[in-house]
C-alpha cells in the first residue's frame, strides 16, 4: 500500500477541526500521515490535536504567515508517493483516499473528484473519465472541481522535483496556480465525478482570508494569464473577466466595465491605476452598504 500524505493547515480551528480528522481519521484506506500545520492559532486547536492518540497525526506549530506557507511546510515534511490536503474546516467521505488512489492508474499524473457545499457527499459509482492537459485547464475553472488543492491527489515526486509551492504572495488564488503549475508537468489526468469533498464556507478560516491587497491579487493574474496564455488561451478572458470581479469585489463597477474587453497590461500597471482599483473596491462596499440601508 502506498503512503499518502494529508495536509491540513489550521488557523483557529477549534469549532470545526475535530470533525475534520475525525473523517480523515474514518478513512477506508488507511496507509498515510496526516500532517496539521497550526498557523499560529490564539485558541484552543492545539490542544484538540494533541488530544487524539494516533501515530499518523504529526502536529506543526508555526508562526502566523498565512495558509500558503502553513502548505509549504507541509510539503516539505510530506513522505510518500501522494499528497492531498484538506482544509480544517472541511469534511470528507469515508473513501476519500481510496477514491482518488483508485485512479490513479499507470502514468496518471493527478486525479480529481467533485466537492459539494452540502453535507451530502457520499455518491458512488458514478463516471470516472480520463483527460488531457488542455482539457484539465478548462476543468479548474469549473465550479464542479475549481482550481482548489483539497479536492485533489498529487503525485508528490512531481512536485518536489519541479519544486511546485504556494506563493506567499498571495491571499488569495494561491491554491489554482499551483494546481495550474503542476498541470504543466501533467500528461493524463483523471476526473472522478463522485462527490467526496464537503466545503463549508467559514469566514474565519485561513483559507478563506484576504486583506484586498491589489499588489496580491495583481500578482496571481498574471501569473495565471502567462501560464493560460501558452496552455488554454482561449480561457485567458475569463480569468481576466473572473479576478476583476471576485478579488476586486464590485460586481456593479465590472459589470459597466464589462472587463472581457478591457485590455490592461497588469505587468506595466502604474501607481495610478492601482489607486484607481482601490477606489473602485472600496466605493463598491460603500455602495452595498448604502443598499442595505436603503
Amino acid at each position: 500500500m502506498d503512503l499518502v500524505t494529508i495536509i491540513l493547515p489550521v488557523y483557529n480551528g477549534e469549532k470545526y477541526i475535530e470533525r475534520c480528522i475525525d473523517s480523515i481519521l474514518k478513512q477506508t484506506y488507511s496507509n498515510f500521515i496526516l500532517i496539521v500545520v497550526d498557523d499560529g492559532s490564539n485558541d484552543k486547536t492545539r490542544s484538540i490535536v494533541m488530544n487524539y492518540d494516533d501515530n499518523r497525526i504529526k502536529f506543526v506549530h508555526t508562526k502566523h504567515f498565512g495558509v500558503s506557507n502553513a502548505r509549504n511546510i507541509g510539503i516539505e515534511k510530506s513522505k510518500g508517493k501522494y499528497i492531498t490536503f484538506v482544509d480544517a474546516d472541511d469534511e470528507v467521505s469515508n473513501d476519500f483516499i481510496e477514491s482518488l488512489l483508485n485512479n490513479f492508474e499507470k502514468s496518471v499524473d493527478i486525479a480529481m473528484c467533485q466537492f459539494t457545499k452540502k453535507n451530502k457527499m457520499y455518491t458512488n459509482n458514478k463516471e470516472t473519465i480520463f483527460i488531457n492537459q488542455k482539457e484539465a485547464y478548462k476543468y479548474i475553472l469549473d465550479r464542479k472541481y475549481g482550481g482548489y488543492v483539497w479536492n485533489k491527489m498529487f503525485l508528490r515526486d512531481t512536485i518536489i522535483n519541479n519544486k511546485i509551492f504556494f506563493s506567499t504572495k498571495l491571499n488569495m488564488g494561491e491554491d489554482t496556480l499551483f494546481t495550474a503549475t503542476y498541470l504543466k508537468y501533467s500528461k493524463n489526468i483523471k476526473i472522478d465525478f463522485n462527490k467526496k469533498y464537503y466545503y463549508r464556507k467559514n469566514e474565519d478560516q485561513i483559507t478563506n482570508k484576504y486583506d484586498g491587497s491589489t499588489t496580491s491579487v495583481l500578482f496571481s493574474w498574471v501569473a495565471l494569464k502567462k501560464i493560460y496564455e501558452k496552455k488554454c488561451p482561449e480561457k485567458v478572458l475569463e480569468i481576466k473577466y473572473r479576478y476583476l470581479k471576485k478579488k476586486y469585489e464590485f460586481e456593479k463597477i465590472v459589470k459597466d466595465l464589462n472587463p472581457p474587453k478591457m485590455d490592461i497590461d497588469y505587468e506595466e500597471f502604474g501607481f495610478i491605476q492601482k489607486v484607481k482599483l482601490k477606489l473602485y473596491k472600496h466605493f463598491s462596499k460603500l455602495i452595498i452598504c448604502i443598499k442595505r440601508i436603503i
